[in-house]
């Protein structure tokens, strides 16, 4: 019975088999982290034309993050690797940029607090689940919608928006960081008990076997 009740809800994950570095995909990542010097010395001049340039990059950044998905899937090089790095050079380019609008437009450094926490702690979770379960979570619906809202808080603060928008965009990033924060909380916790439970049930059976069981936990989804 706790067999079929695992089997109905299986969590959406992806399991590391292989690490396929060398794909167009993943290149377009890494070209995101690589656009950001560029950026810097964009906004550095403090001009409307630098602004405008620095937002042309982010833009060029941000087709990059369309693109590799896209490619990944028509070109059927999806890998774990694409997997890990393309959530990690998102953070990476969203923290370098929040980094330079606190230095020269002024973004609140509390508001910059609260997205490093919260990337911080995902970045752990998902490590712990890496290195003890093999297992990569792929980004959902409140993850898109959290990170899309940061988007265009930057987009604002580099061009230089109305106080009244920022303020609104402000308050719409802090509501989706919560919500987001709780949804991957929940998914993390859950799929955390459900592989404590499956380790234990296979502990149980293999020692009723006399250890002939194998002890590796595996996922409804990679059936």
């Amino acid at each position: 019975m706790t067999e079929n009740r695992y089997k109905k809800a299986p969590i959406p994950y992806t399991r590391i088999r292989e690490l396929n570095v060398w794909t167009l995909s993943n290149f377009l990542s890494v070209l995101r982290v690589l656009l950001l010097p560029f950026i810097y010395l964009s906004l550095f001049h403090k001009t409307p034309g630098g602004d405008q340039l620095a937002f042309g990059l982010m833009c060029i950044a941000a087709l990059t993050d369309l693109l590799d998905g896209w490619i990944a899937r028509i070109r059927h090089t999806i890998s774990s690797f694409g997997k890990i790095i393309d959530p990690v050079a998102d953070k990476i380019c969203i923290v370098a940029i929040v980094i330079f609008l606190i230095i020269l437009h002024g973004f609140p450094i509390w508001l910059f607090v609260l997205i490093l926490s919260r990337d911080v702690i995902i970045m752990l979770v998902s490590a712990f689940l890496i290195r003890n379960y093999k297992i990569v979570f792929p980004s959902n619906l409140w993850g898109k919608l959290y990170s899309f809202s940061v988007v265009l808080l930057i987009a604002a603060f580099t061009l230089q928006f109305e106080q009244k928008v920022i303020l609104q965009l402000e308050m719409l990033v802090v509501m989706l960081l919560f919500l987001s924060s709780l949804s991957y909380s929940f998914r993390y916790i859950r799929t955390y008990y459900r592989h404590q439970r499956a380790g234990t049930n296979n502990r149980t059976a293999s020692g009723e076997s006399g250890g002939t069981a194998e002890n590796s936990v595996s996922s409804p989804a990679d059936e």
